[in-house]
């Protein structure tokens, strides 16, 4: 069964810096994470090339975080996080600006942006740091009782080079209901709608013949047994594979195995 709290990473697509380059696994270029509070999915496009930190060295309040190459001590990043909030977004914009003037940052206020996931605010923050002042550009969103931070982060006198990036990547973000619903051509997401019914539809037809050919068999070990034949994997569940590694690669394989388990978990799910 997938976990209501996950995270995707998407090798076709496409967070705070604390790990090193050194640290990093191979080049992941879309992120994506679930929200536990809502089972939404959240993700966004970072720059080409860019890498995922490792999320044991990252501070709790960040999901994901993605790290771009640079020769000096400080790389640029992009970070995503997420809370439950009860409260309007101009509340929560106030806390976060006296938050960092408190600490003597420097905050302004970029105005609002539009993003896949709605409008946002954007806001910039300049901080002082042992490597010189870096700064922050964040995208904050409310979106059903959720905020959702996307930060992008370099040295202030290094941002200019990243800040057409950065721009896009905030600009990717977005909130999706489920799997289906982050493929955005409308008529591939009613075929695989339909391909997906169909696929469910003639597994039960399947079971009712099984059940009725071997009833005394319990009804979990037969799923097992059916959905291992040579019967169902050639005329069915291979088929359905070839639709998603065919049709729908752009949307990376990572997405192609979730959707596929999720696929599968659904047809063990079955009842009769």
């Amino acid at each position: 069964m997938i976990k209501k709290y996950f995270f995707l990473f998407l090798c076709q697509w496409p967070l705070l810096l604390s790990a090193a380059p050194s640290a990093l696994p191979s080049s992941l270029p879309t992120q994506q994470l679930a929200d536990k509070n809502t089972n939404d999915l959240v993700y966004f496009t970072p720059p080409i090339g860019w890498k995922i930190a490792d999320s044991k060295l990252l501070p709790k309040s960040v999901k994901i975080m993605v790290i771009g190459e640079n020769t000096g001590n400080f790389p640029p990043s992009m970070n995503l996080s997420l809370e439950p909030y009860k409260g309007t977004l101009k509340q929560y914009l106030k806390m976060i600006k006296n938050m960092d003037e408190a600490r003597g940052n420097e905050w302004k206020d970029l105005g609002s942006i539009q993003t896949e996931a709605g409008l946002g605010n954007l806001s910039q923050v300049d901080e002082p740091t042992q490597w010189g002042i870096k700064r922050l550009m964040r995208v904050i969103l409310l979106k059903n009782g959720t905020i959702y931070i996307l930060t992008a982060s370099a040295l202030r006198e290094d941002f200019a080079q990243y800040y057409e990036h950065f721009f896009a990547s905030m600009r990717s973000l977005r909130v999706a209901k489920d799997l289906l619903d982050m493929v955005t051509n409308a008529q591939q997401r009613t075929q695989l709608r339909l391909a997906s019914k169909k696929l469910q539809t003639d597994w039960q037809t399947l079971l009712m013949q099984k059940q009725q050919e071997n009833g005394e068999l319990a009804l979990n070990e037969m799923k097992e047994t059916m959905f291992k034949s040579q019967e169902f994997q050639k005329d069915y569940w291979q088929p359905f594979i070839q639709i998603i590694n065919q049709k729908y690669k752009d949307l990376g394989s990572e997405w192609q195995n979730l959707f596929l388990q999720k696929m599968e978990d659904d047809l063990f799910q079955t009842t009769l």
